[in-house]
């Protein structure tokens, strides 16, 4: 396992104070979590059930923020969306423990949340501490139009993966998402589906996709 810096990031540091743990334990805790995900899912009533009653997300989802963080992969998505459109609409769906959300608050750059059960609760209680104003929508996201769409690590959790596709479609200009990464075996039983972003969208950048709808946002 990768070895990180995590004594200096916020986070890392927000989920220690969160959770109230000592620091070695939340991050013993960051360590193994994806293996006991893999284990509590083999005892899950639903999918949905699966994911508003857990609080492993929130140390499995900080592990992988703070690897996004070390190779600074949100501070160059936040780059690529000042780049193209400074004043973009930005959804982050399925957004975890908000941390695309917050830099992109900070920077500025109009965004909006929604996620699920526990993980939507800190990601909230997170906005609330760094003072950001991060919209939340509870209703269908995908009823609106917007420019970018982070959508990373969520669509091979979902039982409709292909029809949100179908719907980003419509209303997405770009998304960020990263279907080469994903892992199919049994450490990652939650995966569910398997997609193809290819009829809607064409490669841009590292995870830029761009909608072959030269327009998808204009009314």
């Amino acid at each position: 396992m990768q070895k990180l810096e995590v004594s200096n990031s916020r986070i890392f540091n927000d989920l220690v104070e969160y959770t109230k743990l000592p620091p070695e334990l939340v991050l013993k805790r960051c360590q193994y979590a994806a293996t006991e995900l893999a284990i509590v899912w083999t005892k899950k009533k639903s999918v949905t059930e699966f994911y508003e009653s857990t609080d492993l997300y929130l140390f499995d989802l900080t592990m992988y923020q703070l690897m996004l963080e070390h190779h600074k992969l949100i501070q160059e998505m936040v780059q690529q969306i000042k780049e193209i459109a400074p004043k973009a609409k930005v959804l982050e769906f399925g957004g975890g423990i908000g941390e695309f959300s917050l830099i992109c608050s900070e920077n500025n750059i109009d965004c909006t949340y929604t996620d699920i059960g526990q993980t939507k609760e800190y990601a909230v209680w997170r906005f609330n501490k760094h003072k950001q104003r991060v919209k939340i929508i509870e209703s269908d996201p995908l009823k609106e139009k917007w420019d970018f769409v982070n959508i990373m690590d969520v669509l091979e959790h979902l039982e409709n993966s292909e029809e949100i596709i179908e719907k980003l479609g419509k209303t997405a200009r770009y998304i960020f998402c990263n279907p080469t990464e994903i892992k199919y075996n049994r450490s990652y039983p939650q995966h569910i589906s398997k997609y193809d972003l290819t009829k809607q969208f064409i490669h841009v950048k590292r995870y830029l996709w761009k909608n072959k709808n030269e327009h998808p946002t204009k009314q």
